[in-house]
């Protein structure tokens, strides 16, 4: 399911934790890698998340995620997102499969083409992190991955 109306975008807003500024040219293009997770993009959490990249970092002692070393994102109106709000929305994504794990992952490079952002809601993580054949093993919370570095803007 693709999100393009302007309410649904104008009231999402995403942080990322590890810096202070929103630089678009240092998002990498989107390559598959052969795993669930693309190379390439942006990795935030939706600012309302009940369970984003703060709390997974907390919980599992990783990294702390310092919130004056974060910016905030929002996206602009064009902006297309596909939500991944169930196992089913996954199921419905083009896909490639994995020589590694041989499971079935979204092709991310042809995603790219088609859209701006993939926000894997924290229901959808609940129902696609040990799903099989298809698998977000290892999106570890609720996701937004920046695909095209155009589709945002910091905000505070």
């Amino acid at each position: 399911m693709i999100l393009n109306t302007l309410d649904n975008i104008n009231n999402f807003s995403v942080i990322h934790y590890g810096a202070t500024e929103y630089i678009p040219n240092k998002i990498k293009p989107i390559k598959n890698d052969n795993w669930c997770k693309p190379r390439g993009g942006l990795w935030c959490s939706p600012t309302n998340s009940n369970w984003g990249w703060k709390d997974w970092c907390k919980i599992e002692h990783f990294r702390d995620c310092d919130e004056r070393n974060s910016f905030k994102l929002k996206f602009k109106p064009n902006s297309k997102i596909i939500l991944i709000n169930s196992l089913s929305d996954l199921i419905n994504l083009p896909k490639v499969e994995s020589e590694y794990d041989c499971l079935k992952h979204p092709d991310f490079e042809l995603l790219a083409t088609l859209c701006d952002v993939i926000w894997l809601t924290e229901i959808g993580q609940n129902e696609t992190h040990l799903s099989y054949p298809n698998s977000l093993y290892g999106w570890d919370c609720e996701s937004v991955l920046i695909l095209n570095n155009k589709c945002a803007y910091q905000c505070d």
